[in-house]
């Protein structure tokens, strides 16, 4: 079976002469603006010189001339200067500013005027004085002055005659040499590649070593010739290969009936396994919820130790205080000056039992709100940051460990109908995480999270300035039970589950960046309203 004829798309030589033209008309372009600047350069130049030429010639006479007040001869003087084309006026001044001859003419209309009035304006002027020895003084006698108006037509004229044979002959020049150099690769490269792609299209793909590729003359030695037999070694040695693989197919066919029994069976098992995995990871999951939950009791525990404590001494204070008050007033010996001061130690007393009792209560309704939403998971709606400033409150035993700041920036107003038990779940494993893992060497910790409304969803982004995560360990991440703090606390779950509650029960997404020393960074879009169940 031979293969069909190859068929080419875009041709190397159609390329190549595109891409030649194009490189030579920018060439041909290119020197001739260079070519076509110098000239024009030297051409506005021109005609200063030509006055200066023309003025040292006439200098002498037109002096003897205004010398002697004679108009008549200044007249055919003047006449005979604008005999030189350029010239379009020329007149002799008076010192008191009275013209003492004057001659001109019209400016020539003809075809380029506009752009020759662009390059190089239309007219020039020039004036030079006329200056006289006077004899035996030592001093110049000043005559007058010589002015003349040059019309620039003829210059630039003359220019862009220039311009116009540099450019075409710089574009004809480039081209030629393209045409030359296109011929050449034509015959020593094109022409052999395509009797190589055809012999190559001839090639019978069933049967490839029964087929060899004839070498280009001339390119034995070419990398052409390399190319050719090269391919007729790969040609035999596919050959080969067919033999082997058309052996290897009967016993492979052999081997897979027998396959299939045992592929069956292994598949029964793997299944009963897989079940038994999902069935242990629901546990470790519930456990771990279930050993956050206990942490989050003990230090609720011991942060309401604190205000209860200072309640009591309060109350202590004030039982003495009025105490006090009854024995100096059953005695009658309370003054107002006593009197006062027991008050205002029993009103002290008073505030502060109020101001840590209330503080206890909140801890304990903060803790309660926590505790309730982490073990139900019934979908509700409910305000998300109420929702985490309860969350972030009750962990405040943790993270006064390192000690963190958490700043919550949350959208006023911002509601969900979701699963608020999963949501703080997801966050407080990930700010334990951070507290466990990233501080240790950070003067200010701080964790920020940023709520935002986004369209039918919830954008969650959480950011911590702690010791980031090595760019080999990005992809382990969320592996489970993968952890770099192994026999100190950590169990490698966290952030897995993470990952499984953030997918799954929120049906949301999840990204993770971060860079060594620069903290990490968890980007959470979670649907604003989460209508149906866990997918299966």
């Amino acid at each position: 079976m031979n293969a069909a004829p190859a068929r080419i798309g875009r041709s190397l030589s159609s390329s190549l002469v595109r891409i030649n033209l194009l490189c030579a008309c920018l060439l041909g372009l290119a020197i001739s603006v260079v070519q076509v600047g110098l000239d024009y350069y030297r051409a506005r130049e021109q005609p200063e010189e030509d006055m200066q030429a023309l003025f040292s010639l006439v200098r002498e006479p037109v002096t003897a001339v205004v010398f002697s007040l004679d108009p008549r001869t200044a007249g055919d003087l003047l006449s005979g200067m604008l005999k030189q084309p350029a010239l379009a006026s020329a007149r002799i001044l008076l010192p008191e500013g009275r013209v003492f001859a004057e001659h001109s003419r019209e400016l020539r209309e003809q075809g380029g005027r506009r752009l020759n009035d662009l390059l190089f304006g239309a007219t020039r002027h020039y004036a030079w004085p006329l200056q006289a020895d006077l004899p035996g003084a030592g001093q110049r006698e000043e005559l007058g002055t010589l002015q003349v108006e040059v019309d620039t037509y003829r210059y630039g004229h003359d220019f862009l005659d220039r311009a116009w044979v540099t450019l075409l002959s710089s574009l004809f020049y480039a081209l030629a040499i393209s045409a030359i150099l296109l011929l050449v690769f034509y015959l020593r490269v094109t022409r052999p590649l395509r009797s190589l792609i055809l012999s190559i299209a001839r090639v019978d793909i069933d049967a490839p070593e029964d087929t060899r590729l004839r070498e280009p003359a001339g390119h034995a030695d070419s990398e052409i010739g390399v190319l050719v037999r090269s391919t007729n070694q790969h040609l035999q040695a596919l050959g080969d290969n067919l033999r082997q693989v058309r052996e290897a197919e009967g016993r492979l066919q052999f081997h897979s009936e027998q396959l299939e029994s045992t592929v069956a069976e292994r598949t029964r098992e793997l299944s009963r396994s897989v079940q038994q995995l999902q069935a242990a990871q629901r546990q470790l999951i519930e456990s771990e919820k279930l050993a956050a939950l206990g942490g989050l009791v003990a230090g609720v525990a011991h942060e309401v130790n604190t205000p209860l404590g200072i309640a009591v001494t309060a109350s202590s204070v004030l039982s003495e205080a009025l105490a006090d008050l009854r024995t100096q007033f059953q005695a009658q010996t309370l003054t107002s000056e006593s009197f006062q001061a027991l008050l205002e130690l029993a009103q002290d007393s008073n505030a502060m039992l109020a101001s840590n009792i209330a503080r206890a209560a909140k801890l304990i309704s903060d803790f309660k709100q926590t505790a309730v939403d982490q073990v139900s998971e019934a979908r509700c709606e409910f305000e998300v940051q109420q929702a985490l400033d309860a969350l972030i409150a009750s962990l405040h035993p943790e993270t006064r460990k390192v000690p963190v700041t958490v700043e919550l920036d949350c959208e006023s107003g911002l509601h969900m109908r979701s699963l608020p038990g999963v949501l703080t779940q997801v966050v407080a494993n990930l700010i334990i995480n951070s507290v466990r893992h990233a501080f240790a060497d950070t003067p200010e910790a701080r964790i920020t999270l940023r709520i935002r409304s986004q369209g039918e969803g919830v954008e969650l982004d959480y950011r911590d300035n702690g010791c980031g995560v090595p760019a080999a360990l990005h992809e382990r991440i969320f592996e489970p039970f993968f952890t770099t703090r192994r026999g100190m606390g950590g169990t490698g779950l966290g952030l897995n589950i993470v990952y499984n509650l953030v997918t799954r029960k929120l049906q949301g997404r999840l990204e993770f960046h971060s860079e060594e020393g620069a903290g990490v960074h968890f980007l959470l879009w979670l649907p604003r309203r989460l209508e149906s169940a866990e997918p299966a």
